[in-house]
């Protein structure tokens, strides 16, 4: 026969049983706060490191001066071109784009978040934020590091529904801008350079096939 418990064993049972229902809830809210914060990154994408300066150190560019989209891009001596749509669908896979930078065709379900990345997110989630309406600037791998802060100095003088990243598309071009069906590619830097992008994502944000805040 199994003696009865003392009043001090049954508290003790009770404090036990309550640390565990505690726990558990614990558990339960933290998987819920990691899935909502990787779902507002940028649909399920990985999301941006913000710029460190490792990877972006801080630069300065010349003031606005040329408001003229094809007067920027002739002084800068840049390639400014457009294309049709190469498709829209949603694709798990690699994906060989037609353009180079890549300006619309299949992509990822999950789109890249807007921000300053240290390392790129897959160019299928880029080109899914161009179908968003973003403009992305990017540079070639090894591009020197006055670069790379130059260009982020440029993208804090407006982020809104903008990326910068490094491009892995082997693109042949030192720097470029993306938008859907259209691009802007620079094969050198100079001080005309910021102009042509900066009046590029004047022109292209923001017209996409889909609008997304």
């Amino acid at each position: 026969m199994t003696p009865e418990r003392s009043d001090a064993e049954r508290a003790e049972s009770d404090r036990r049983r309550i640390a565990q229902i505690v726990a558990f809830a614990l558990a339960a809210a933290a998987v819920t706060v990691v899935w909502i914060v990787a779902v507002a990154g940028g649909g399920g994408g990985q999301g941006p490191s913000g710029g460190s300066p490792d990877v972006y150190p801080a630069e300065t560019i010349p003031a606005p001066a040329e408001r003229s989209l094809t007067r920027a891009v002739a002084r800068a001596g840049c390639e400014l071109r457009s294309f049709p749509s190469y498709g829209r669908q949603h694709t798990t896979g690699r994906v060989r784009y037609r353009t180079n930078p890549p300006t619309s065709g299949p992509h990822n379900p999950a789109p890249a978040a807007d921000g300053i990345y240290d390392q790129p997110p897959s160019t299928e989630k880029l080109v899914h934020s161009l179908e968003h309406g973003r403009v992305i600037f990017q540079f070639e791998l090894g591009v020197p590091a006055k670069v790379r802060g130059q260009l982020k100095a440029l993208v804090t003088e407006d982020p809104r529904h903008v990326i910068l990243t490094a491009n892995q598309t082997a693109m042949p071009f030192e720097v470029a801008a993306t938008a859907w069906r259209h691009y802007v590619g620079c094969k050198s830097v100079g001080p005309a350079t910021f102009d042509a992008l900066r009046d590029f994502k004047i022109a292209f944000r923001d017209r996409a096939p889909e609008q997304v805040r």
